[in-house]
C-alpha cells in the first residue's frame, strides 16, 4: 500500500526521527521531556529537525536552539559523547549555553546507556525514514489526499499525475486502516482523486469511512463520467451535508473538450454535463475546475459566462487553474502558457464573477502567482506558506525578485521548471500593499505522520 508521492519520499529520503518513540524510550527517562529543567533553561518545546532533535531553551529573554543526533564524527558537533553528537544554532554562545549543551549529552547517554543503544542501534531505532506504507503526508491546510487508483478513462494533455503516482490506497481495508491511525484533528478535508475515482465501485463506501472518521469536509475529485448513469450520485447522498464533488471541465464544446481529453468520444462531454446538472438538482455542494492551456484560453470569459447561465448559484464555486509544468503538460509545453498571457482572461471572468456573485478564482497549487494579478488576489484559492519555507521542493521563491515582498506569507512559491524556461520577468515583490487579510488556522507546513507510532 504506497502512500507517499515522490515529492514527500524526496524529501524525507534522510532520517525522519520516530517522534512517539523517541518521547517514550528517550527524553522521558532522561528528564527531557517539556517542561522539565535542564541546568538554568527551561526546556520549552522539542521537535525533529531533519536527523536530529530540537530543543528550544528560553535564557535571557532570548531563544536557543540546542540539537542532538546520533553521533557521527564526520558532522560538526559542539560535544561528542559516546552515542550522541550535541550542538546548537542561533544565538551567541555563552558558558551557560555549555552548561545545559553538557547536561543535554549526559541525560541522553545516561538513558541510552540503560537501554544499551549505541549511534548506530540509535540511529536504526530512532532516526531511520519509515517504510513508505507507514508514513503518510498531510498536505498543508490539513488536507489528506487519497488515491484510490491510478487508472483513469481519459488522457487529459495537462495531467499531472502522469508523473509519479504512487500515493495509491487500493481498498476499503486499507483506507479503514489508514483512518483509524490518524490522530484525531490532524484533517480538515479528505480529497478522493487519482486516475479517476469513480472507476472504483467501492468509492461511495470510501467516502462513508471518511465520513465516519470525522473529516470536516470530504472532495471527490472526478470528471463526471461515471457519474451520469441513473443512481450513481444517489449513492452518496447520506454524506452530502459535508461532501463536495469537484467536476473536470475544460470547454464548453465537445469538440474542444476532446482535443483536450486526448479522447474521440465527443458523447463524453453530454456525460460530464448530464453529471453536474445533476449533482446541483441533488443539492450537493459542486465545484468546476477547469484546467487552462493555449488551446482553451481565449474562452475562459465565456467558460464563466456559460457556467452562471446553466447552473447559476448551484454551482458554489468555478476555478481556472493553471496547468502545473510537470506530467502531461511538461511533454506538451507548447501548450503551456506564460503567466502573463492568463491575466486577461483569468481577469475578465473574475470580474462576470463579481458582477453575479459566483466565486471564481485560481488556486495556488498550479496558478499564476499572486504578484501577477495583484488586483484579484482576492480570487485566489490561497494556501500559501505560512510556516515560512517553500513546502513543495519543486517550487522556489527566487530571493533577487521575490525579497523583501509583503505577499511572501500568502505565496506558494513559483514552479523551478517554469522559472527554468520563463525566467523571473513576470515576477514582482509586493512591497506597495500589505499582506491581505486571511484566515490561516489551517495553514500548517506538510506533516509526515508516521503511522507505525499511532
Amino acid at each position: 500500500m504506497g502512500l507517499l508521492n515522490r515529492t514527500v519520499i524526496a524529501r524525507t529520503r534522510g532520517a525522519v526521527p520516530r517522534e512517539a518513540a523517541i518521547a517514550a524510550d528517550l527524553l522521558r527517562p532522561a528528564g527531557l521531556l517539556p517542561p522539565a529543567q535542564v541546568g538554568a533553561f527551561a526546556v520549552t518545546a522539542w521537535r525533529h529537525d531533519g536527523a536530529h532533535l530540537l530543543w528550544v531553551l528560553e535564557h535571557a529573554g532570548a531563544k536557543v536552539h540546542a540539537l542532538a543526533g546520533p553521533r557521527s564524527d564526520s558532522d560538526g558537533a559542539w560535544l561528542r559523547t559516546a552515542t550522541w553528537n550535541i550542538s546548537y544554532r542561533d544565538g551567541a554562545f555563552s558558558p551557560e549555553l555549555g552548561d545545559v549543551l553538557s547536561a543535554l549529552g549526559a541525560a541522553l547517554q545516561q538513558a541510552s546507556d540503560a537501554l544499551q543503544v549505541d549511534a548506530a542501534a540509535a540511529t536504526l531505532r530512532w532516526f531511520t525514514r519509515p517504510d513508505k506504507d507507514d508514513v503518510l503526508e498531510v498536505s498543508p491546510g490539513k488536507k489528506l489526499y487519497v488515491r484510490v487508483t491510478d487508472h483513469c478513462d481519459e488522457k487529459c494533455l495537462f495531467c499531472n499525475a502522469t508523473e509519479g503516482n504512487a500515493n495509491i490506497v487500493p481498498s476499503k481495508t486499507a483506507l479503514r486502516s489508514l483512518v483509524a491511525r490518524i490522530p484525531a484533528g490532524k484533517l480538515s478535508q479528505v480529497i478522493f482523486s487519482g486516475g479517476e475515482p469513480t472507476l472504483v465501485k467501492a468509492l461511495p463506501e470510501m467516502v462513508g469511512l471518511a465520513y465516519a472518521a470525522g473529516a470536516r469536509q470530504i472532495i471527490v475529485q472526478t470528471n463526471g463520467v461515471a457519474l451520469a448513469q441513473p443512481g450513481a450520485l444517489e449513492a452518496y447522498l447520506p454524506y452530502k451535508d459535508r461532501l463536495g464533488i469537484g467536476f473536470s471541465l475544460h470547454a464548453t464544446d465537445a469538440l474542444l473538450s476532446a482535443q483536450l481529453l486526448d479522447h474521440p468520444d465527443l458523447l463524453r462531454h453530454d456525460a460530464k454535463l448530464t453529471a453536474i446538472d445533476r449533482a446541483v438538482a441533488l443539492g450537493f455542494l459542486v465545484k468546476i475546475t477547469c484546467v487552462v492551456m493555449r488551446p482553451n484560453l481565449a474562452q475562459v470569459p465565456a467558460f464563466a459566462r456559460w457556467a452562471w447561465e446553466r447552473w447559476g448559484t448551484g454551482l458554489a464555486r468555478l476555478q481556472f487553474s493553471y496547468a502545473m509544468p510537470r506530467g502531461n503538460a511538461w511533454l506538451n509545453k507548447h501548450l503551456v502558457l506564460r503567466f502573463s498571457e492568463c491575466v486577461g482572461p483569468f481577469g475578465e471572468a473574475f470580474a462576470f464573477g463579481r458582477e453575479v456573485g459566483l466565486r471564481i478564482e485560481t488556486s495556488q497549487s498550479c496558478c499564476v502567482p499572486p504578484c501577477v494579478m495583484p488586483d484579484d488576489v482576492g480570487h485566489y484559492d490561497i494556501y500559501g506558506d505560512f510556516a515560512g519555507t517553500v513546502s513543495d521542493p519543486e517550487r522556489c521563491k527566487p530571493s533577487e525578485v521575490c525579497g523583501g515582498c509583503n505577499w511572501d506569507r500568502i505565496c506558494a512559491g513559483v514552479w523551478k521548471r517554469y522559472i527554468d524556461v520563463n525566467g523571473t520577468s513576470e515576477l514582482r515583490a509586493v512591497t506597495d500593499r500589505p499582506e491581505p487579510p486571511v484566515a490561516i488556522d489551517d495553514f500548517v507546513q506538510p506533516e509526515v505522520l508516521d503511522l507505525t507510532d499511532c
